[in-house]
């Protein structure tokens, strides 16, 4: 399911810091996020520093890709990876037991060389899970979001704690984790309503649960849509499911170091193919010297690039990451 011991510190708090640099940034840093770690501070700015040098290092290689100060630059990655993401629910095979699954049997060379929805008006602003561990939550909106907007014209954001709320029966588990296919089912057997009328919690309030959707005010209605699941490890049919049907949910390994700090440029960081974060495919471009899917993640927008990631288009199975193992989307029913 999705949802979003630690390792040894090069900076140890009793032999000082390097420089009175990183005290500096640490405190811009702090004030920028609103952070205050009390009696935990001289080892989150040991933990900072130890980050720094890696995002430094890791520049200096001159990768396609770059790295920055993130919002979760205070955490070891084993600390990360426990408050970011979450886990699948065992119960619940990734690709659903529904019946209609896109497999593209034409030619890459035959699809639009890019495609950006976000430019195209059908993408929301980027949001910000905070510490629950929802990201299968706004992947699944981030999805109807787009299909909405091509089927009224209107983009709506829509309402990620309803699906938080109101999805354990489908064997999603909140701030636990998810998975997009059976939230579009949820959606397609009770509709969803606007964040307006129902507004994201979890971010402040993790583990509050109960489910208190009002039909009247679903923006998606019941049985209007249906969703279909894109044929895994492969790459023509997650390109032509952009393409042709709008934004794609999919799945992937962000559990890195690299990507906890991804700043910049086209991500292609070794990283095993096992899923754990759910996003959205909001386009992709083939016509540049490094191909790469554009993808929307929901950290809010001081990480990535304005909340973006671009991964890198590859020849792999399972994609970078595992990009290609879970992807699926919304159609209209």
């Amino acid at each position: 399911m999705l949802a979003c011991a630690l390792y040894f510190l090069h900076a140890v708090v009793g032999n000082g810091y390097s420089s009175p640099r990183v005290k500096e940034m640490f405190e811009a840093y702090k004030e920028r996020f609103g952070h205050d770690f009390g009696d935990d501070d001289d080892y989150r700015m040991a933990v900072f520093e130890d980050n720094l040098r890696y995002i430094e290092e890791e520049n200096a290689k001159g990768l396609s890709y770059t790295l920055k100060i993130t919002p979760f630059t205070h955490l070891t990655n084993a600390e990360f990876k426990d408050t970011m993401f979450g886990r699948f629910p065992e119960t619940q095979a990734p690709f659903g037991n529904v019946s209609n699954t896109f497999d593209f049997d034409g030619l890459v060379e035959d699809l639009p060389k890019s495609v950006n929805y976000a430019t195209k008006g059908w993408v929301t602003e980027v949001k910000n899970q905070g510490l629950c561990g929802s990201c299968w939550a706004f992947s699944t909106t981030g999805a109807l979001e787009g299909l909405h907007k091509n089927v009224s014209g209107e983009l709506v954001s829509l309402s990620e704690e309803e699906l938080i709320d109101c999805t354990w029966d489908y064997h999603n588990f909140g701030c636990f984790g998810g998975w997009m296919n059976v939230s579009f089912q949820y959606v397609a057997d009770h509709g969803l309503e606007s964040e307006k009328d129902y507004p994201y919690v979890s971010e402040y309030v993790p583990g509050y649960f109960s489910c208190h959707s009002d039909s009247s005010k679903d923006v998606i209605k019941a049985h209007s849509i249906s969703h279909v699941n894109v044929k895994p490890k492969s790459r023509s049919s997650l390109l032509a499911a952009v393409a042709s049907a709008g934004p794609v949910s999919v799945a992937l390994n962000g559990a890195s170091n690299a990507f906890q700090h991804y700043g910049g440029g086209v991500f292609d960081a070794e990283c095993y193919p096992a899923v754990n974060h759910a996003v959205l495919t909001v386009g992709y471009d083939m016509g540049t010297a490094k191909p790469y899917y554009l993808v929307k993640n929901s950290w809010g927008t001081s990480w990535g690039e304005e909340g973006y990631i671009k991964i890198a288009i590859d020849d792999s199975p399972e994609g970078i990451c595992g990009i290609l193992l879970a992807p699926s989307y919304p159609v209209k029913a």
